[in-house]
């Protein structure tokens, strides 16, 4: 794969946010440093990406689909109830071993927190 300039101020968004963002919150970021940066290449730079397990794509009931960079261990995520923003939760984890029900393959799991983030208590209700 190619680095391009798009590709590395993706890549750069998701290192400074230090949060799993949406595909359009890297499309917003990243304009901020690339104004011209067109919503097909974000898509296509995503997909390449993800195929090429730079970053990683978690999904939440009720969420759109976020990315984030490869974590060094499995971690749990914050989501805040208020502005629906999903945060790491810097703790190493390790999700318990269990028994598939037969017939199932289980590929991965998820510890999910929810609350209100620092930036929402700061505002007035």
């Amino acid at each position: 794969m190619i680095q391009t300039r798009q590709r590395e101020v993706i890549l750069s968004v998701l290192l400074d946010a230090s949060r799993p963002l949406t595909r359009e919150e890297i499309l917003r970021y990243g304009r901020q440093k690339i104004d011209r940066l067109g919503s097909a290449t974000v898509d296509r730079a995503i997909r390449e990406l993800s195929e090429n397990y730079l970053i990683v794509g978690v999904e939440f009931p009720g969420q759109p689909k976020r990315y984030e960079l490869p974590a060094e261990s499995e971690h749990p995520h914050f989501i805040c109830r208020r502005c629906d923003r999903v945060f790491d939760l810097p703790v190493a984890m390790r999700l318990p071993d269990i028994i598939a029900p037969k017939g199932y393959l289980i590929t991965g799991g998820e510890i999910i927190y929810s609350g209100t983030c620092p930036g929402c208590l700061k505002k007035k209700l």
